[in-house]
């Protein structure tokens, strides 16, 4: 039989575990409650419904809970790879990062709301994501990490050697997990 305790103990679950730990426990209790809630409770709300492939460089709004508004960038798009095709990258801000700043500077793990993500255009055409500015970006410092293979990726697939200063976990994001994420952490952040 295999050890799969990979599944339970790897680079995400032990940062996720130490967060966790660090929190006080009214926090904690927060997040455990969040833990117990079904996806009608915390998903995102709908801002307004586009039909639109969202391009490199795209600022879009969020809305995870009434009057809390987030904002995000499309770091990359039309991306293809064993899970699909015409996948986005996106990276979502915490409140008091200037994204324009951000980009200009360089990204940084700590200007980040949640790990970066893939996700699929249904994002746009349901409504949680609405576009409301672009700028140039390129971003390049990013990647993922799959529990299953045990390795680090980017976007497409390929192998990366060492582990990116921006890591998320590799996979596409559904639309539950994003919302569950951006309350995980806005939840740590005293926000809700």
């Amino acid at each position: 039989m295999n050890d799969l305790n990979y599944l339970k103990d790897n680079i995400m679950s032990r940062r996720w575990k130490t967060k966790y730990e660090q929190c006080s426990q009214a926090v904690r209790d927060k997040l455990d409650k969040l833990d117990e809630m079904y996806i009608n409770e915390y998903q995102l709300q709908v801002i307004k419904r586009k039909r639109i492939y969202p391009d490199i460089g795209d600022i879009f709004k969020i809305c995870p809970r009434e009057n809390i508004e987030c904002y995000g960038i499309v770091v990359n798009n039309h991306v293809n790879n064993k899970n699909g095709d015409d996948f986005i990258v996106i990276f979502v801000f915490k409140s008091d990062v200037d994204i324009e700043q951000s980009v200009k500077k360089g990204i940084r793990k700590e200007d980040l709301l949640i790990d970066p993500e893939i996700v699929g255009k249904e994002y746009w055409t349901r409504g949680y994501f609405f576009n409301v500015g672009h700028i140039e970006s390129k971003v390049n410092n990013y990647g993922f990490y799959s529990i299953g293979k045990r390795k680090f990726f980017d976007e497409y697939g390929n192998d990366i050697q060492e582990e990116p200063s921006i890591l998320g976990t590799y996979g596409v994001a559904t639309i539950s997990g994003v919302a569950y994420s951006i309350n995980q952490e806005l939840i740590i952040a005293g926000i809700i």
